[in-house]
């Protein structure tokens, strides 16, 4: 099967990258701070130890150097943590948004045979009134606004791939597409955000889901091999992809930035 990804110039490799390359600047600000603040406050505490020399023993800051640079080291971390952290409220994503794509499950594959079996058997089994009923499931914990996507229902609202060599987006709006799997932690995770985005942002975006146990031919033409996989489908431009399970504020950043959506 060919692998729709060929036909994009690129997916999610450079405006994603630009987005979390910013937020890794915020942590190793924020990481500078808390260093300096371990440094000056281990150095004042062991000064204040050395000086003071607490006869009882009781003093925290005051009993000997090396306690007083321990709680020196701590208070001064805690309070240049404080002062990075507590006055930007800021849209930008928290500092820790690479690590989620380590969270990424590796989606289980089949031998050709077991999944030319599983597409004809899904083809022979599933009449169009059924693929109609199961497009308007809701996911979830009853989420309307979330809608699962089959193969039939891709093809008519995000790229008919079997029409269009080249990449042509056939929604009227932007759209995110979750590749998951009912079985998957990190997909369970992100779920509740793409929810609440969801809801959010209704009428101005769409959010589908595809489940890759159900539509391995979806996955496999899209190269799924870790999931979460999230595409992100702007009106106009080529689609970007990012695997992991993304917080919020990076999927509302890329919502602004990518899909141009307010």
């Amino acid at each position: 099967m060919t692998d729709i990804r060929d036909r994009f110039s690129t997916i999610g490799q450079r405006d994603l990258l630009e987005i979390l390359k910013s937020s890794q600047e915020r942590l190793k600000t924020m990481l500078i701070k808390i260093l300096f603040g371990v440094l000056i406050g281990g150095a004042i505490g062991a000064v204040l130890g050395y000086v003071g020399k607490c006869s009882s023993g009781a003093c925290p800051l005051t009993a000997n150097p090396y306690r007083g640079a321990l709680y020196g080291a701590a208070l001064g971390a805690l309070l240049a943590w404080v002062f990075s952290a507590a006055p930007k409220q800021s849209p930008t994503p928290p500092e820790e948004e690479p690590a989620p794509a380590k969270q990424a499950s590796e989606v289980p594959s089949k031998d050709a045979e077991t999944a030319e079996e599983d597409v004809e058997t899904s083809d022979v089994v599933r009449t169009d009134s059924d693929a109609a009923i199961e497009t308007q499931t809701p996911t979830a914990k009853g989420s309307s606004l979330m809608e699962s996507l089959t193969k039939d229902s891709f093809l008519q609202k995000v790229f008919n791939y079997e029409q269009n060599e080249e990449w042509k987006f056939e929604g009227e709006l932007p759209c995110i597409v979750d590749f998951y799997a009912d079985w998957c932690a990190p997909c369970k995770m992100i779920e509740p955000s793409l929810r609440e985005l969801a809801q959010k942002y209704q009428g101005k975006l769409n959010i589908y889901r595809i489940d890759t146990q159900a539509q391995q031919e979806l996955a496999a033409a899209f190269g799924i091999q870790s999931i979460p996989s999230l595409l992100f489908v702007p009106l106009n431009g080529q689609p970007q992809m990012a695997r992991g399970a993304l917080p919020k504020e990076t999927l509302e950043k890329v919502i602004h930035e990518v899909l141009k959506v307010e």
